[in-house]
């Protein structure tokens, strides 16, 4: 960065780029012409007005004196942009005027500035201090660099050594209304949000923000799902690293469950890369969502901290919680996963689990449209032939997925991916194709018989896997269409054996005639009537004789 180039132009280079950190550190060290009262004996004071008519204060300055001038006879003097925010009043703003448009400073990222050049400050008087004192003979020490916006780097200790958790000093956090109990260092600043508290590490960047809620009826992984889905709204910058570990409590046992997720990526207005971990934790009452926040290395390094402080956290039970209600936004991003969460009899998505109670319901009204499908198209058949035709295909390709649909929601309620189902269709397709029958039949066979006993008989993951949460409880209807089915299949099949035995052979029903050989050495039995003698006819090797039968054609079918 050259020196001779003003604010404005490292501020639009910086906004250019995507990060406007050169332009804080160009700011500090820039002069501005300032508006202040009148010297009084007691300093300067800087004017800050309420610029904007909205009560809130904020003090216009400018690189160049015209811009800087209020009208109202103020007087200006030349200040750095570090005693500016030195001076200027805690709860008040800035507004640079520049060539064409004004850059605001809001009053919380001065807040920001003056803790960062105080820390400097005290950096550099640390060091003054701990320097040698001059030779007398030698040239003098150089004075310190200007003042620069860079954070002190905290204590770093190796990664790999043992978390000394009484240095930390840590203090026990309660937050009542949702009994949730743990512990943060000493030095850790605390402030209050609408639902929980937020904690700031001033020495390494880090931030916890610690919320809970009553929320009975909401599952682990479906919090999960909620709280993912909101990070991914408003902080799209940040990439997911790797799937949800399981996190375990002191105490926890069964009554505590979670899971953490981190994410990587930089923040808007930083330089350097973050970590964010978002743990989520579930009892039988209450959720609470865990946000650690800070810049990639320290993150390594403080690992084992944030291990602990997980360890740590506990829901204690109350007999009398006061919920916490979920924000307006938290609520439509897990209304909108609830809509869908609990898969229906028809529809197109694969996602979600089903029991196998429901898959046998679901079974039901799928029958029930391809019967009404097949009466519709017998009827319209014979008077528009292309309307019924074009309404059987339709019919039997979604008849068609919706059973392939069930099969893939029940493989997931056994933790297990749709591909594999998809993998045996094509297998046979393809033997099919090829012309390889033994292979279709033998595959078929494995399908069929595999598909019966996930569809029937292998019981569903218990609470959470990889697919959703668990299906809720099957309800009087489910129960009552899957006995229906199971009544329709018996049925079915005792029909198919009874017509079986009515059109196949019966050798006792059958009327039979024999024939014995002359000599007595062989009899046969023929399902049929003679209706000639025997006839005499000359073999190679001997006489033989001849007998013709009749018999009925369905009793040798």
């Amino acid at each position: 960065m050259m020196a001779s180039e003003t604010f404005e132009q490292v501020l639009t280079a910086a906004q250019a780029a995507g990060s406007i950190n050169t332009a804080w550190k160009k700011f500090v060290k820039t002069t501005f012409f300032v508006p202040v009262a009148k010297p009084d004996g007691g300093g300067v004071k800087l004017l800050a007005r309420d610029s904007k008519g909205d009560g809130s204060r904020a003090i216009v300055i400018s690189e160049v004196r015209e811009r800087a001038e209020d009208g109202q006879g103020s007087l200006l003097v030349a200040l750095s942009g570090a005693d500016v925010v030195r001076l200027l009043q805690a709860d008040a703003a800035i507004l640079v005027a520049l060539s064409d448009r004004t850059f605001d400073i809001a009053h919380d990222r001065v807040a920001w500035l003056r803790k960062s050049i105080e820390a400097s400050l005290a950096k550099a008087a640390q060091a003054r201090e701990a320097a040698p004192a001059p030779v007398p003979a030698a040239a003098p020490v150089p004075s310190p660099a200007p003042v620069a916006l860079d954070k002190p780097a905290p204590p770093r200790r190796p990664s790999n050594a043992p978390l000394d958790v009484a240095a930390l000093k840590p203090r026990n956090v309660v937050i009542d209304k949702v009994g949730l109990e743990f512990f943060v260092p000493a030095e850790w600043r605390q402030s209050a949000m609408s639902n929980g508290l937020r904690f700031h590490d001033d020495s390494s960047g880090t931030r916890l923000e610690v919320s809970g809620y009553l929320r009975p009826d909401v599952s682990l992984g479906k919090w999960i799902d909620t709280r993912l889905a909101l990070v991914r709204h408003d902080m799209p910058y940040l990439t997911q690293a790797g799937e949800a570990t399981e996190i375990h409590g002191d105490d926890w046992r069964d009554r505590v469950k979670g899971k953490a997720i981190e994410l990587t990526g930089t923040f808007p207005g930083d330089e350097c890369e973050s970590r964010y971990l978002l743990a989520c934790v579930r009892t039988d009452d209450v959720v609470v969502a865990i946000a650690i926040r800070a810049p990639a290395d320290v993150f390594e390094q403080q690992r084992s901290l944030f291990k602990w402080f997980l360890s740590r956290v506990d829901i204690r039970r109350m007999s009398a919680p006061e919920p916490y209600r979920v924000s307006a936004a938290a609520g439509s991003y897990e209304q909108a996963h609830e809509a869908g969460a609990d898969p229906g009899v028809f529809g197109m998505s694969m996602e979600g689990r089903i029991g196998r109670l429901r898959a046998l319901a679901y079974s039901l009204p799928l029958m029930l449209a391809m019967g009404v499908l097949g009466i519709v198209a017998a009827v319209l058949i014979p008077k528009a032939t292309i309307l019924g035709v074009v309404l059987l295909i339709a019919g039997a390709v979604y008849s068609l997925y919706s059973w392939v649909r069930l099969m893939v929601l029940r493989l997931h309620d056994v933790n297990l991916s749709g591909k594999w189902l998809l993998g045996f269709i094509l297998a046979i397709g393809l033997g099919g194709a090829l012309g390889n029958h033994n292979f279709v039949l033998v595959a078929s066979l494995i399908f069929w018989i595999g598909s019966m006993v996930i569809y029937c008989l292998v019981p569903g993951t218990d609470g959470d896997n990889d697919y959703g949460e668990a299906p809720g409880p099957n309800t009087t209807l489910v129960k009552v269409g899957a006995t229906l089915v199971i009544i329709m299949q018996i049925v079915s099949m005792g029909a198919q054996a009874k017509m079986s035995g009515k059109g196949g052979y019966n050798a006792t029903r059958a009327k039979q005639s024999a024939w014995t050989a002359p000599a007595g050495g062989m009899a046969i039995r023929f399902p049929g009537q003679s209706i000639g003698g025997a006839k005499a006819s000359a073999m190679p090797h001997g006489p033989a004789g001849m007998r013709q039968f009749a018999g009925n054609a369905g009793a040798t079918a």
